[in-house]
Parts: C-alpha cells; sequence; structure tokens
C-alpha cells in the first residue's frame, strides 16, 4: 500500500522535471533562433553594403576630405579645366579635370590614367590660375616652360631623366602665400603628393649640385613699418627626400645658404614680427636683422 503513493509521487515529479527541461529547451532555441535572426540581419546588410561599395565608382581619394555629394554640390559648381597630359611619358596621356566652386571656395582634381583607378583630390579651397600667384616683375615664368597645356597646373622635370612634377597653387590671402601642391608619380606610376605647404615659389633649380632641383619660396610676405623697416620673412627651400618616402621637405642648410645670398641674412627658419630688418643701418653698411624693439629704437621710432 505504501508503494502505489511512492510510485505516484515520483511519476509526477518525473514530469515535473521533464516540463521544465522541455521548457528550458524551448527557450534556448528561442535564443538561438533570435541569434540566428540576428547574423542574418548583419550578413545581410554587410552584403549588401559590399555590394554598394562595388558598384561604387573605383577612385582613389588623396586627402583626407570627404567627397562631396552630387547632391550636396554648390548651384555655382563647374569644370574649370580640362586638359590631357603624358605624365608617364608611355603615349598614352592622362585626363585631368579641375572642378570647383567660387562661391563656396572649394574644389576638386581628377586624373584619370588608363589601368589605374581615378585619383581624386579634394580641396578646401579652390585652384588658382598659376600665373596669377605671381607679380609682373618676378621672372619665375620666363625661366620655366610649362610642360601641361594647362592655366592651373604647372608641370617641371626635377631632372632631365625624370618624369616631371606637377605644381598647384590657392589664391594668396593678404600676407600669407597660397598652398602649394606638388604632385609626383610613385615607383608604381600612380599620383601622389609630395609637398603640400604654405609656400610661394620663388626659384625651381639645383643648388647643391645633386642632380634633382629644389625648391626655394617665401612661407610668408613680409610687412613694414616703413621702407627701411621690415618683418623677418626668411625664403624656405624644399628638397627631395626618398626615405621612408618620396617627399618634398625643408632643409635648413640650404635654406640658411639660400638666405645668406638671397636675402638680408638668416636668423633661423621662422617669419616673425618680433624680429626686422633694418635695411639701411643709421651708421651705414648691410641690412641687419635685429628684435623689432632695437630696432625701433636704432631708428628713431615708437613702439
Amino acid at each position: 500500500m505504501i508503494a502505489y503513493p511512492v510510485l505516484i509521487v515520483g511519476f509526477l515529479f518525473l514530469r515535473k522535471m521533464m516540463q521544465l527541461k522541455t521548457r528550458a529547451f524551448f527557450f534556448r532555441f528561442l535564443t538561438w533562433c533570435g541569434l540566428a535572426l540576428v547574423l542574418a540581419a548583419f550578413c545581410g546588410q554587410g552584403a549588401q553594403a559590399l555590394r554598394l561599395s562595388n558598384e561604387s565608382p573605383a577612385i582613389t581619394q588623396a586627402s583626407g576630405l570627404p567627397a562631396i555629394p552630387q547632391s550636396q554640390r554648390p548651384k555655382d559648381w563647374g569644370v574649370a579645366e580640362e586638359f590631357d597630359f603624358d605624365w608617364q611619358g608611355n603615349g598614352q596621356p592622362g585626363h585631368f579635370k579641375i572642378e570647383q566652386s567660387q562661391d563656396d571656395q572649394i574644389s576638386r582634381l581628377t586624373i584619370s590614367i588608363k589601368g589605374q583607378k581615378d585619383w581624386v583630390l579634394e580641396n578646401d579651397d579652390v585652384w588658382e590660375e598659376f600665373a596669377r600667384d605671381f607679380l609682373k616683375e618676378e621672372d619665375f615664368l620666363k625661366k620655366n616652360r610649362n610642360l601641361a597645356a594647362s592655366k592651373y597646373a604647372f608641370s617641371l622635370a626635377p631632372s632631365p631623366s625624370a618624369r616631371p612634377w606637377i605644381f598647384l597653387v590657392t589664391p594668396q590671402y593678404g600676407s600669407d602665400p597660397g598652398n602649394l601642391f606638388v604632385l609626383a608619380l610613385d615607383s608604381a606610376g600612380h599620383p601622389a603628393i609630395i609637398l603640400k605647404t604654405t609656400l610661394h615659389i620663388k626659384e625651381f633649380r639645383d643648388l647643391d649640385g645633386d642632380g634633382v632641383a629644389e625648391i626655394a619660396g617665401q612661407p610668408c610676405f613680409s610687412q613694414s613699418w616703413s621702407d627701411n623697416l621690415l618683418t623677418y620673412d626668411p625664403l624656405h627651400v624644399y628638397k627631395l627626400e626618398s626615405t621612408p618616402r618620396p617627399e618634398l621637405k625643408i632643409s635648413l642648410p640650404l635654406s640658411k645658404d639660400y638666405n645668406l645670398k638671397h636675402y638680408y641674412g638668416w636668423a633661423g627658419p621662422d617669419c616673425s614680427e618680433d624680429l626686422a630688418v633694418v635695411v639701411r643701418p643709421p651708421g651705414g653698411g648691410k641690412p641687419v636683422i635685429m628684435k623689432t624693439e632695437d630696432a625701433k629704437k636704432m631708428l628713431g621710432m615708437k613702439k
């Protein structure tokens, strides 16, 4: 008689355990189904993103600036110039297209070379016609001939056997020169930026006898308190360095030597209003560079 109640209780306990296991399995099953749905959705989005990426134009973005979507282009956005240039020297000219907006002061350069992705340079300023960067008395354009049929891009070879570089400039603002962009082809024949800096180019020639031209230019324009007292604004010389990658970098030894020959002297590479050039010292002699405060006292000027 005692055995039956025990069996009944045991059966009820076993049934309860089976219900709990079944419910736990069911909840686990729902959880795994949810995860599977999430993964499927994620993979679907990834595949869609991959498709969108593959469907977009094949370009190489050369700057850190975002590309301007077509829907957000300014109203006056348009082509400023297009030209062909055999940059690689293989008889297959690349195509250059310059687009810009004067209203928003933004621009874009697209270079299309056969067998390569389009190379795109977004610029947060407009490109200036290269000849407009110079005063009439400057002789850069007389000494150098543009290898490209362009008003905006000026091309010169740094050595007789080298592929040419391409120079682009932005407008000058007040006492500040515009930005100078120098483009070159890398070892694989792809465009690359080897210099972007605020500089007004003055000279392009071999200054150290290594067979490759250097760039000498003004990083700032001189200001004056009078025709005899100027701010200190030295010129910079940029030299091609091949490591870790080809790049034009400022050379302090060449800059110092250039300023001693073509400027009033050398007091370091930085433009400064705290330093001044006395063009004609009261006692005679060559121009001198000194603290602006002392220069004003020398000339009897008020602070």
